[in-house]
């Protein structure tokens, strides 16, 4: 088994404690997990991939958002929503064209 390299899943991205992440939008995989839930996989500047597991603000927010395109993910805190009274992880998100390698910016 010396030559068989293990599969493993990537780490997903802490929000709650890194507040932002800004990497290159890598993929996309669907009904992942026992929530059946999308995961979102991104590139940082240091070269680590990370996941993001989705949520009904982040599956709408990526709709529009093309594979390859560098992505700002900010971490806004929980929102309560006025109709229904529930309180979910609010977030913003920002994208533009990928940069050549090793030329991330973080404005």
């Amino acid at each position: 088994m010396a030559d068989w390299e293990k599969v493993e899943m990537s780490p997903t991205w802490d929000y709650e404690n890194e507040k932002e992440l800004i990497g290159v939008y890598l993929s996309k995989e669907v009904e992942v997990g026992p929530n059946k839930s999308n995961l979102y996989s991104f590139k940082k500047s240091d070269g680590l991939v990370v996941g993001i597991w989705g949520s009904t603000i982040l599956d709408n927010r990526f709709k529009g958002i093309a594979f390859g395109e560098e992505v700002k993910v900010v971490y806004l805190g929980m929102v309560k929503n006025e109709k229904t009274g529930r309180e979910y992880h609010n977030f913003e998100i920002y994208h533009r064209p990928a940069q050549p390698e090793n030329e991330f910016e973080e404005d």
